[in-house]
């Protein structure tokens, strides 16, 4: 009896002494924007599509890479200089991305969260997500601000406004794939509606009437500054003059990495790097490069089948058009070889997109030479998946055919130059 009586003192005891500082709600927090000059915040978005007309469905997945570059910061503002890189595969299934389009966009973040974008660019589509009061927030503090869905279509941008509600639950864990964070989680709902104007002239491809429902998760790092994670879900209905009616279906994560920016130097200096160990690779002797002061010696590098250089992008691995025989897609033993020897580099930088491009000289039909060029990008892509267990999701492909040689198809030499394939390790 005693010993319950003393257990139940010791509770009591314990309740005065702590339980207000455990009822009492966290102390509020101040929510913004916290970038600075020559920042980078790049953004991988994945994406569940489905796509239904009628009975017809269509599934797809997405992938987005988002990079945006801070050019000029002021205390309320960031001017901001963005590159999105979109992929697609069709079905829900495994197997590379298809790198399918680019854009461009300058735009302003003000430090609470809103955008500002000029008309002539149409990223990003969805614009002031999340954005915070002025004044600090606790946990369990609701607010709403306005904001903005763009929709493009072939002849005619519509823009929504709508005005999520957000919700501040507090410090949580989150978790996607290899990466993982804790910070403060604010969620949101917001309804979508738009009906065109019977005064404005309707195009049988544009919509009349738009509507539907968004539900997300940001994981916003407060002391950071700038978000760790997102998950969103996005559902339209699309209504058009013809009465076709389209539903699209959108599960979306994303997960952002904030770094500084690669300049020139930085990016020469790594490609040496590269290359250096490239050369290790092939020789299995570092006393092959020779002295580094000295530079790495030409006949080397000149000798391998694999050539590497610095690009807008980052550092391009070219193969060979001879890792190829004649008109076929399938690599060669010697390719295999130069693939592995890439591969082994490219593991350094596990959080860097890759990017596989197959190219073609001038000979012969646009058609094939296309499909030719995506066939040979495919091969080194699954070489480096399936063989030397690369991350497919931060890998895609393209054919270029011809479109984008590195020398005139004027003589063999030079067209032979142009029949290779490249391999891009993204580091902007």
């Amino acid at each position: 009896m005693k010993t319950k009586v003393q257990t139940f003192l010791i509770c009591i005891l314990t309740y005065l002494l702590f339980g207000d500082l455990v009822a009492n709600p966290s102390l509020p927090t101040r929510f913004q924007w916290k970038w600075t000059n020559n920042q980078v915040l790049e953004l991988n978005e994945y994406h569940d599509v489905l796509f239904r007309v009628g009975t017809k469905t269509v599934e797809r997945e997405d992938k987005n890479r988002v990079v945006m570059k801070t050019k000029q910061c002021s205390q309320d503002s960031c001017l901001v200089n963005a590159w999105f890189d979109t992929y697609l595969r069709y079905g829900k299934t495994t197997g590379p991305f298809w790198k399918d389009k680019e854009f461009i966009s300058d735009f302003t973040l003000y430090r609470n969260g809103r955008y500002e974008v000029p008309n002539e660019f149409i990223m990003p589509n969805l614009r002031s997500f999340p954005s915070f009061p002025d004044t600090p927030i606790s946990v369990g503090d609701l607010w709403k601000l306005p904001a903005e869905e763009s929709f493009d279509f072939t002849s005619e941008r519509i823009r929504v406004k709508v005005t999520p509600e957000y919700t501040f639950q507090g410090i949580f864990p989150w978790k996607e794939g290899n990466y993982s964070g804790n910070c403060e989680k604010i969620t949101y709902t917001y309804p979508i509606f738009y009906t065109k104007s019977e005064s404005d002239k309707m195009a049988p491809n544009v919509p009349y009437k738009i509507f539907g429902f968004a539900t997300g998760t940001v994981f916003f790092n407060a002391e950071r500054g700038v978000p760790e994670f997102k998950e969103v879900k996005l559902s339209y209905t699309f209504i058009y003059p013809n009465g076709t009616v389209q539903e699209a279906n959108f599960h979306i994560k994303g997960v952002y990495f904030l770094r500084n920016q690669v300049n020139a130097k930085d990016k020469e200096s790594i490609r040496e790097d590269v290359l250096n160990d490239l050369i290790v690779g092939y020789t299995g002797n570092r006393e092959d490069i020779g002295d580094r002061k000295e530079g790495l010696p030409n006949q080397v590098a000149e000798s391998l089948p694999v050539k590497v250089r610095t690009s807008e992008d980052g550092i391009v691995f070219s193969l060979d058009s001879i890792l190829f025989d004649f008109n076929e897609s399938k690599l060669k033993a010697d390719a295999e070889n130069a693939v592995s020897k890439i591969a082994e580099i490219l593991k350094k930088y596990p959080d860097r997109e890759i990017r596989v491009s197959g190219h073609t000289d001038n000979v012969g039909k646009k058609e094939y030479n296309q499909k030719l060029s995506e066939e040979r990008a495919k091969s080194v892509l699954h070489s480096l998946v399936d063989n030397h267990k690369l991350d497919e999701k931060h890998i895609s492909f393209r054919g270029y055919a011809d479109d984008l040689p590195v020398a005139p198809n004027d003589t063999e030499e030079n067209r032979q130059k142009n029949r290779r394939v490249e391999i891009t390790l993204v580091l902007d």
